[in-house]
């Protein structure tokens, strides 16, 4: 048995970890750099803001990220460090086939023994004398020497790397003294060797400085060495050229240090108790003015006052103002572009681009001028299943003052350019009159037309005299020789001289047209039972056939099959009564073929396209469903019938050009190479139809219903579409990929758990309120709510304990709707009462109501583990909520779940199962299972439930139901420090732990010896770089192609702690053999930056503990496999071996179809 996974990534990690800047993409482009954990973007700055121009994945958590240049180079480079010890020099050049190119110039494995530093790794950069120095292990320092480096070597080579021994222990920062002859460096420690957070207003603090002897490949101690106190001193800053001195920053006090010299330090009142500067960078070249900020997302301008001597260039540093900016997101990582212009690099909000501004406006001194959306870190999410919008994943993400609830949907988003307020519009068609672009609208409704004439941004309505406005219109369009094609209720008119003349009028004596279709050249329409077919020319409209069928026609088309050209030979027919859809050869009208459409409602729309050189026939039913077929252009048959369900109301479809989806399409564009056709299916559940490999994909656009639509393509504003919902008609672009939508509900507190009730459409989220994260922007959604209502208890044992005045911590229980997020309720806890778990659920014994349970504990900073809580049960039904019952516990509940009609409680070690009594209004506990450390997480399935402990790892219970006990079924016996779990079937278990791993665990029900069967074995093993704090079963797409082989019933979505957003799958086990092959493969072929081995990068390390990836196949890396060159993916594929080194057949075109399916889950 073996572990069978394939895990991909759905969101790339969004938290700033580390950020620099430099002119790395060439001498002149001044670049921005962002680490965003595993991956970097790189950024030109421009007057019109930053452009992103490449991200970069490494195989690494990147810890460290600086630019810098060396002195015989005429631009910067980029040195990167990652969790594994991995050193990388980094160049970018432009290439024949990227512009932005990424070179590894250096790298080597700068891993040491010793003992690791409790503190994150620090780095400083000596440019001028070529050498990097890294603390990563305590008591040693390593040199990298660069000396030898050159900008134009294009291979790479090892890392020159000498360790020398440093005495100070648990050092907090280390910077180079710039101007000085020898490399002297600055480091920032303790005055004793404690790794453990000392819990003092003030301590003891030393600067000591040291040089570098270059030849002798060791440092010496200089003779400057200061003791200060400080708060908790967290940085030193470097002052001035060839001196010693230098700016110390603490929790909240700043003070400048020189050789000689007494201290000066910061004088204010912003330096208060609640102040925390955790982040700083520099304004001016002649380091006079900095950037601070503080854990509240303070901005503070620190400026240095100097005297100048008798004119001379030496100056002395007289005084240290501080002023307070503004407000930002919380941000350890502040970078100074220019022009004012300043980058917010933050891990718990949205990071920003801001410009200082010289005089306050509304009383802040910042102007944010972009957001960049961050969902880190994700505490808790839920899937929401919408009414047939899809699904959407709701994050509680960020912390503090930026927390928010985060909506992500996965679709095509639409851009609004302009919008009409029109209600039951029937049809929608644009016209170029006396133009090139669209600048006209035909608008139908049920007894008239009107038609807008669009100019700019300006909406204006008209009337030409040559089109008809009382009745109908079913169809219209340009046609030959600048003229217009009108067909309505009434007639088929044929317009000239820019709509105004009507130049050929006909009229079916005996019944209205109930349907009609045209193309440049051709025109078709319908009475009934009777088809008549017409042809356009100059002045011409002239009716050349025509012939009766045995039942109504509901629909034609005559669109031609090429788009470039203006005839086709073939006409398709959807009728009523005899459902059924027939080919007819035009001009004759001879029938070709006839297809019952067998078991299907009626046929409402129907239409002739090509896909990838293939022509198909495609059928919306007057059910939602869409039927497509194969089509022989030669004979008119239909083939291979699939069919796909979309909304639930009928369905319109429409053909487009993928020019009119491409945000980057340009007016001109006409040339056939670069227009794709694509489908719109208008429904209550919207979606383009394109094809990838000749298979259809049917991608969901985020709206909610879409009656009719048309393409647009306006001089302002390019190419658009013009979309009818039910509250009017909308001008705009929709993006021209599937991709991840988030919209942000900001919260002003952190929401620490989620959970949703489906019965009154709403959601309860746990927040907590903090007094330090109080701004004047944002008003707490708890302090929002209609509703408020302070919670009270009647269990002695907390009574007694909880303190009576108010705490500077206030937990809440926050219900919103779903669809306004609108706070309805809030509920206010006890003082020192944190809410820990929630969950919705509906008791066996009471089945006509459902339930909200919430776990609580009281929570005090001297107790290393809560010893009181409860457990409060409150009923909610159209919007009001009450509380039921309560019930004291003894520990603190992570985690609650429903169980078979019964509340299932993780309290500290043990897992407990409670009923409710509707007579009594009582909680009542049935059993527990006492386990190890603390029980984190639960999860269930059927009699079986999971659960993670913080160090023993994962245990499978099961539920006796006849004894009403719980019974161990296997545990895992390895020691892991877990963060989640989660079931992948009966016997196939998931788990993360703290160090960014995931382990596969198997549960062997079939095994003789009971020893075997009680053991989960570990059959899978991966590194991801990513702390994972929450799986969810399911995944965000739920249409995929008709024939799709790839099944989304195992999918398992996990959010982490940097923003990052996982889909784990399970696989059969031939697709896994052949992936895990092709992985291999590509491992061997793709160039990694930094020349990290890509087994190395996934292998399992852990406390000590270290292993080779297995059983989970790299989706990110797979998926590269698209991109590569057709002749590159047939070589990779010639020699594929499997297990026992057999060999795996497949072509090009099989494996491309399989990774496409897979692509298209995320």
């Amino acid at each position: 048995m073996a572990a069978m996974n394939y895990v991909v990534t759905v969101q790339r990690p969004t938290a700033v970890t580390a950020i620099t800047t430099g002119h790395f993409t060439s001498p002149t482009d001044f670049n921005l750099i962002v680490a965003k954990n595993t991956h970097f973007e790189i950024y030109i700055i421009s007057s019109e803001g930053l452009k992103l121009v490449k991200d970069v994945c490494i195989y690494g958590q990147i810890h460290i990220l600086k630019c810098f240049r060396l002195p015989n180079m005429n631009k910067d480079i980029l040195f990167i460090f990652t969790d594994k010890y991995q050193g990388m020099i980094l160049d970018c050049r432009k290439t024949n086939h990227d512009q932005y190119e990424i070179l590894t110039k250096c790298h080597g494995l700068l891993k040491d023994t010793g003992r690791q530093t409790v503190r994150q790794p620090l780095c400083t950069i000596d440019a001028k004398h070529g050498l990097i120095l890294l603390r990563i292990f305590e008591g040693v320092i390593k040199l990298i020497y660069l000396k030898d480096l050159s900008s134009k070597e294009s291979s790479s080579k090892s890392l020159e790397a000498y360790n020398v021994k440093i005495d100070e222990q648990n050092i907090i920062d280390i910077q180079f003294l710039p101007g000085h002859q020898k490399p002297t460096f600055i480091v920032l420690h303790p005055r004793a060797n404690e790794t453990s957070v000392i819990n003092h207003d003030q301590e003891e603090y030393h600067i000591r400085t040291y040089q570098v002897e270059l030849k002798e490949r060791d440092i010496t101690k200089l003779i400057w060495k200061q003791d200060m106190t400080l708060s908790e001193a967290s940085f030193v800053i470097p002052i001035g050229q060839d001196n010693f001195s230098c700016i110390a920053i603490g929790r909240n006090a700043v003070a400048l240090y020189k050789e000689n010299d007494r201290p000066l330090e910061v004088e204010s009142s912003l330096l208060d108790d609640e102040a925390s500067i955790i982040g700083y960078c520099p304004i001016d070249e002649d380091g006079c003015r900095y950037l601070l900020t503080d854990y509240s997302g303070k901005l503070y301008l620190l400026v240095l006052e100097r005297d100048k001597r008798n004119g001379s260039s030496s100056t002395t540093i007289t005084d240290i103002k501080l002023d307070l900016l503004g407000e930002t997101s919380m941000c350890e990582y502040i970078t100074y572009l220019d022009n004012g212009v300043t980058f917010i690099g933050s891990r718990f909000g949205d990071s920003q681009l801001i410009r200082l501004l010289p005089e306050p406006q509304n009383g802040s001194h910042l102007e944010i001028l972009e957001s960049y959306t961050n969902l880190a870190p994700i505490v808790d999410m839920c899937v929401v299943d919408l009414e047939r919008q899809g699904r959407q994943l709701i994050t509680c993400s960020g912390n503090g003052k930026d927390s928010s609830l985060r909506f992500i949907r996965t679709g095509i988003g639409i851009h609004e350019h302009a919008s009409i307020d029109l209600r039951n519009i029937k049809g929608i068609w644009a016209l170029k009159i006396d133009n090139h672009y669209d600048n006209h609208l035909v608008v139908a409704f049920f007894d008239q037309t009107r038609l807008f004439h669009l100019q700019n941004d300006e909406i204006e309505e008209v009337e030409l005299s040559g089109f008809d406005f009382q009745h109908q219109t079913l169809f219209c369009a340009n046609v030959i020789s600048d003229q217009y094609l009108q067909i309505t209720t009434h007639s088929i008119r044929l317009i000239g001289n820019n709509g105004k003349d009507l130049l050929i009028e006909w009229k079916n004596e005996q019944n209205e047209i109930t349907v009609g279709s045209s193309n440049t050249t051709q025109c078709v329409c319908a009475s009934g039972n009777q088809l008549f077919y017409f042809e356009i020319g100059r002045s011409s409209l002239t009716e050349i056939n025509k012939c009766k069928l045995p039942y109504n026609i509901a629909c034609l088309d005559v669109t031609p099959l090429n788009p470039q050209e203006e005839r086709t030979s073939l006409c398709v027919v959807g009728l009523w009564t005899q459902i059924s859809v027939w080919i007819y050869r035009l001009p004759t009208l001879d029938v070709l073929h006839k297809e019952p459409l067998t078991s299907d409602t009626l046929p409402r729309s129907v239409v002739m396209i090509t896909f990838d050189s293939q022509p198909y026939v495609v059928i919306s039913l007057a059910d939602g469903p869409i039927v497509y077929y194969l089509l022989d252009t030669e004979q008119g048959i239909l083939y291979e019938r699939k069919k796909v369900s979309l909304g639930t109301k009928p369905t319109t479809l429409t053909v487009c050009q993928r020019t009119d989806l491409s945000p980057n399409s340009t007016s001109s564009s006409n040339d056939p190479s670069t227009q794709r056709t694509v489908l719109f299916a208008c429904s209550d559940r919207p979606s383009v139809i394109s094809s990838s490999n000749t298979k259809l994909v049917f991608s969901a656009v985020n709206l909610r219903e879409i009656v009719c639509m048309c393409s647009f393509h306006s001089e302002y504003y390019g190419a658009s579409l013009t979309l009818v919902t039910d509250m009017g008609l909308i001008l705009g672009r929709i993006d021209d990929i599937q991709k991840l939508h988030v919209r942000s509900l900001v919260l002003g507190e952190p929401a620490r758990r989620i959970a949703f009730m489906e019965e009154e459409k709403a959601y309860i989220i746990l927040t907590q309120y903090m007094d330090i994260f109080q701004t004047d922007n944002i008003t707490p959604i708890s302090k929002q709510a209609h509703q408020k209502i302070d919670c009270t208890t009647t269990i002695k044992n907390i009574n007694d304990i909880i303190p009576p005045s108010q705490n500077d911590v206030i937990d809440s229980i926050v219900i919103l709707d779903q669809h306004t997020h609108e706070a309805r309720v809030s509920v206010r806890l006890l003082n020192r009462e944190e809410a820990l778990s929630v969950c919705v659920i509906t008791f066996a014994d009471d089945l006509s109501s459902s339930y909200i349970a919430v776990g609580t504990a009281i929570i005090f900073e001297d107790e290393d583990t809560p010893k009181v809580g409860r457990v409060i049960l409150y009923r909610y039904k159209s919007g009001h909520l009450n509380m039921v019952t309560e019930k004291e516990l003894n520990g603190a509940p992570h985690a609650m779940l429903a169980f078979q009609g019964k509340l299932l409680i993780a309290v500290g070690s043990s897992i407990r199962l409670y009923k409710f009594s509707p007579q009594n209004h009582e909680l009542i506990q049935l059993t527990q299972y006492l386990g190890h450390i603390d029980c984190l997480q639960v999860k269930i399935k059927d009699d079986f439930v999971l659960f993670n402990d913080l160090m023993k790892s994962i245990t499978v219970l099961r539920y006796n139901i006849d004894e009403g006990k719980f019974e161990e079924i296997a545990h895992d016996v390895q020691p892991q420090w877990t963060m989640a779990c989660e079931f992948f079937d009966d016997d196939t278990f998931i788990c993360a732990e703290d160090g960014g791993n995931l382990i596969s665990c198997h549960k062997d029900s079939g095994s003789t010896k009971e020893n075997e069967r009680n053991v989960l074995k570990e059959l899978g093993l991966c590194h991801l770089g990513e702390n994972i704090n929450v799986f969810r079963h399911g995944c965000l797409v739920t249409q995929q192609t008709a024939e799709s082989s790839i099944s989304v019933d195992t999918c398992t979505l996990m959010g982490g702690v940097s923003g990052y957003i996982g889909l784990l799958l399970q696989l059969t086990p031939s697709l896994y053999q052949l992936l895990m092959s092709v992985q291999l493969a590509l491992a061997e072929y793709v160039p990694s930056v930094g020349k990290i081995d890509h087994g190395t990068w996934r292998s399992f390390e852990s406390d000590g503990r270290s292993d080779v990836s297995c059983g989970f196949v790299d989706g990110d890396l797979i998926e590269t496999y698209l991109d590569l060159p057709k002749s590159v993916q047939q070589d990779l594929i010639i020699d594929l071996r499997g297990e026992n080194n057999t060999q795996i057949n497949t072509t090009v075109e099989e494996l491309v179809k399989i990774i496409e399916e897979l692509a298209r889950i995320h």
